[in-house]
């Protein structure tokens, strides 16, 4: 009866998990500039400088390149996180 109800709040976790990342996707894919005011305001930096030691490459432009072909990226992350979203739940339902 119990693992019912971890099943139960387990699915919603994952669901409001890759509803969220699909909805930042469908942003991140239609209107750019909300995105880049959403990405300002949350102020979250993945790495503290441009650089990654020991590599001592420029990190940036992997950044700007997402940046500059959003209209691809943005779907294929929108069809990645419903992928994944049915395989958790498929997961979820073998148990």
């Amino acid at each position: 009866m119990w693992f019912s109800e971890i099943n139960v709040l387990l699915s919603l976790v994952i669901f409001l998990n890759y509803s969220t990342i699909c909805v930042v996707s469908l942003i991140f894919t239609f209107s750019l500039k909300i995105y880049l005011k959403i990405d300002d305001r949350l102020n979250f930096d993945i790495f503290s400088s441009p650089t990654v030691n020991p590599l001592d490459r420029n990190i940036d432009w992997f950044n700007n390149w997402l940046i500059a072909n959003n209209k691809i990226v943005g779907p294929v992350l929108i069809y990645l996180s419903i992928i994944s979203l049915k395989s958790w739940f498929h997961i979820l339902n073998t148990f």
